[in-house]
């Protein structure tokens, strides 16, 4: 079970309802729906009924709410006692990945992390080779695969799905095979997405090609092609879907083993886990 789920718990039996629990939490109705209908599903029973437009505890939720109550008590305890040294945290975090996450999700994200820890620095650096985690030229990394080499300590944040986005709405009616396409560079050929593109539309006609992701999307947006995106990047440039969406790729995060226990590193990889955790649709669904 997520402890966490237990907060989206007690606000919606304050609340009584998905707005106003959302309102508590500083989040979405949908986000609320999605936490509560883990919680059951992880505990194996039903915690509310609705009622006139409002949610009440079913009788086994009951039982739960003063015990959801003393842990929340307790985590507010440590909460408190742990606050002044989270405030004290500070150095810098070097963090690498490949710019298409960088400029597509992770940027628009960092005030509120530099909000809870204003005393850590950030470094983002956009590099697709790689920069090497063992000879410490990045502290952190996120990759669009699962690696196969090194010593690393390794964890999936998520599935990357893409689709074909277009940025002309008249196009939707269009017949897709008969549009001109934005493609990688040949010698990207080898990439999922490129071999998803050349498996379906291998005929299709080739507008322009380019070498990073940032540009196929730019090219979409000047309406020049269509293209095969990953959803959370064309989501980010209000591009328009042509095409059911697919999991192509994965988002990892690689870590060096003597450096999982440095905590400026642990809150800011619990931070971005709950963030891709919490906006888990902005990945999978067009």
């Amino acid at each position: 079970m997520n402890w966490n789920d237990l907060t989206y718990f007690l606000a919606l039996y304050r609340a009584g309802t998905l707005s106003g629990a959302a309102q508590q939490l500083g989040v979405n109705n949908t986000t609320v729906a999605r936490r509560i209908q883990r919680l059951e599903t992880d505990l194996k029973t039903k915690l509310f009924i609705r009622h006139n437009n409002r949610y009440l505890v079913t009788d086994d939720a009951e039982d739960i709410v003063a015990m959801a109550e003393q842990a929340e008590q307790q985590v507010m305890q440590i909460e408190q006692r742990l606050s002044s040294q989270d405030q004290a945290l500070t150095g810098s975090i070097r963090i690498t990945s490949v710019a298409t996450f960088i400029n597509g999700y992770l940027l628009a994200r960092l005030p509120d992390f530099q909000q809870k820890y204003p005393g850590i620095q950030i470094e983002l650096i956009a590099d697709a080779q790689q920069l090497s985690l063992t000879r410490r030229e990045a502290d952190l990394a996120i990759r669009m695969g699962r690696p196969e080499t090194g010593n690393m300590v390794i964890s999936k944040l998520t599935d990357l799905h893409y689709a074909i986005y277009t940025g002309s709405a008249k196009d939707v009616t269009s017949d897709i095979s008969a549009l001109p396409w934005i493609c990688l560079d040949e010698r990207y050929i080898n990439l999922p997405e490129s071999r998803w593109q050349q498996t379906h539309y291998s005929d299709a006609k080739v507008a322009l090609r380019v070498n990073v992701g940032l540009a196929s999307v730019e090219a979409v947006k000047q309406r020049l092609g269509i293209a095969y995106l990953p959803c959370f990047l064309a989501k980010s440039f209000a591009l328009t879907p042509l095409s059911e969406s697919a999991p192509v790729r994965e988002l990892w995060l690689l870590q060096h083993p003597e450096l999982i226990k440095t905590q400026r590193l642990r809150v800011f990889v619990d931070w971005l886990k709950n963030q891709v955790a919490d906006e888990h649709l902005i990945f999978s669904t067009t």
